[in-house]
């Protein structure tokens, strides 16, 4: 059985290709950072608590608000299912 003549040329040229895929694939799976690894993670590990702390007040302000909200649909509620009733 002979091997064709542009078998020895395409193997290579698949075997980079698989390389290519493998790499873009890990760069994909690992959040496709656009800058140096060493910049990246120092300036979001700043960054991060004050981003975690913003997000906590802005959960606590939406928790509030949807409390106020329930308080006036609970006062609300009682009235008209009075009304209702009578």
């Amino acid at each position: 059985m002979s091997v064709p003549w542009w078998a020895f040329l395409m193997m290579p040229l698949m075997m980079l290709g698989m390389a290519l895929m493998m790499w873009l694939m890990m760069r994909m799976m690992m959040g496709m950072d656009h800058g140096s690894h060493d910049g990246a993670s120092q300036a979001s590990g700043e960054q991060s608590p004050r981003a975690g702390e913003s997000e906590v007040d802005e959960l606590r302000r939406e928790v509030s608000e949807l409390q106020e909200r329930l308080a006036a649909m609970e006062s609300q509620a009682p009235r008209s299912e009075e009304g209702g009733r009578t």
